[in-house]
């Protein structure tokens, strides 16, 4: 029981930040969408979408499989601090000169150097704050996490205002910002591990040989999830416009509102999962968490669908009404992506990250299939419904694997009962009475 009430306690609490953040990044993007417009807002998302995927292959599982042997305890804490800035440096300058490359091939005529290179060192900002919040979550200091994690949407937003708004940077601001802010967190992410370990590179072959070994599966699953999320926009930037680029990207940032409550457990359950004892057990606990959080997923998908038609030309203006019919094309493969998710990071805790591979693999590229042949006729519509087959499919085939290994049914890990609503409510009593008594003795 103080497993299950500390699991959905930090579940919660990630999920607390990763709303705060949520609302100033959602401000954020608003504020973008109106000031860029659409094609502005477009060309943006595009520019940053090849650093995104670089960033998800070279950060080589490292956040994973610091998670996963600090959770071991293999090897001492230091020398997996110390193979990790090892790891970060090499990567780093790795990312940078692959990222210019790519971008640069593309030839779009919306780049500038200036561009191009900003863009490209959002790569060691974004691996350095991947890699050290690894050694944080593994040792489950999840408040110390969330305070770093909600340095970026802030700071983010105060420098959008003043790059875009006031000095009229557009582009150029909106990217600066962003790389400023990202920036920032990594400064900062790196002086919270220097608070408690001495940063000194290790260069020990035997973990850099295991860390990499199963680090290296974790990143490669990472890559093709990550491959299968943005996919549909490199194939739009190719085949249709960036106006409808970012229409779109308003489409898929609406619908992926849904994932914070089932991300933020994610996380929390991947640091759980690599600590377990008896995982059989901890299966339980999973079954539970998704039996609470799916049916909120599915109600959010609901007013979503409704309430999108009123939303989007509210916040982002007319020329944002074609999203509404994106949105509402991606929501059922969104859904169905919410309980992966979460069961998804169990199989990795578990040091299971090749199932990914395995499962989502055929969905990659039944996905980008679907976008070549139908983002000529149906533009932003046929990328949202190939998105919504891709995501539907892996789910079901994860799921049918994660049954079979747990033994769970069907049943158990969606059908709610009554202890699971007792459960939910006395974990958010404690939660309220922990933060008072807290308040109190400050």
């Amino acid at each position: 029981m103080v497993k299950n009430y500390s699991l959905a306690k930090d579940g919660i609490s990630v999920f607390g930040t990763q709303m705060l953040t949520l609302i100033i990044g959602f401000v954020s993007g608003v504020l973008l969408a109106r000031w860029l417009g659409p094609a502005g807002r477009g060309a943006f998302t595009a520019l940053l979408v090849y650093p995104t995927i670089l960033i998800s292959l070279l950060s080589m599982g490292m956040r994973q499989a610091t998670v996963y042997y600090l959770g071991r305890k293999k090897y001492s804490e230091s020398d997996i601090v110390g193979v990790t800035l090892l790891l970060l440096i090499s990567s780093s300058i790795i990312g940078v000169l692959t990222s210019v490359a790519i971008i640069a091939y593309t030839k779009n005529p919306d780049y500038n150097l200036m561009l191009i290179l900003l863009a490209s060192l959002t790569v060691p900002a974004d691996l350095t704050i991947n890699y050290f919040t690894g050694i944080l979550i593994g040792k489950q200091k999840i408040n110390k996490f969330n305070k770093i994690t909600y340095l970026v949407p802030i700071i983010n937003f105060v420098l959008i205002i003043f790059f875009v708004f006031v000095i009229k940077l557009y582009i150029l601001g909106a990217v600066l910002a962003t790389l400023i802010a990202k920036m920032g967190l990594a400064i900062y992410a790196v002086l919270s591990i220097k608070s408690q370990y001495s940063l000194k590179i290790c260069c020990k072959s035997e973990i850099i040989k295991k860390m990499v070994s199963i680090g290296s599966v974790y990143a490669l699953s990472l890559f093709i999830l990550n491959l299968n999320y943005r996919v549909d926009i490199i194939i739009l930037e190719h085949l249709s416009n960036v106006a409808e680029i970012g229409q779109y990207t308003i489409g898929v940032g609406f619908a992926e509102l849904l994932w914070q409550l089932p991300a933020a457990f994610g996380l929390v359950i991947f640091a759980y999962s690599a600590n377990a004892k008896d995982s059989n057990k901890f299966s339980q606990d999973i079954a539970k968490m998704v039996r609470i959080i799916f049916p909120v997923v599915l109600f959010g998908s609901v007013f979503l669908y409704f309430a999108s038609g009123y939303i989007i030309p509210f916040l982002y203006g007319e020329e944002y009404i074609p999203s509404i019919k994106m949105l509402k094309i991606l929501l059922p493969g969104i859904v169905m992506m919410s309980f992966f998710k979460i069961i998804n990071m169990d199989l990795a805790g578990r040091g299971k990250p090749d199932i990914t591979i395995k499962l989502f693999l055929p969905a990659v590229l039944i996905n980008i299939v679907l976008n070549i042949i139908l983002i000529p006729d149906f533009g932003g519509c046929g990328a949202a419904f190939a998105s919504t087959v891709s995501y539907t499919l892996a789910s079901i085939s994860i799921l049918y694997y994660y049954l079979r290994i747990t033994q769970l049914s069907l049943r158990e890990l969606f059908i709610c009962n009554k202890n699971d609503f007792d459960f939910l409510l006395n974990v958010i009593l404690k939660i309220i009475k922990g933060k008072n008594v807290s308040s109190k003795s400050n």
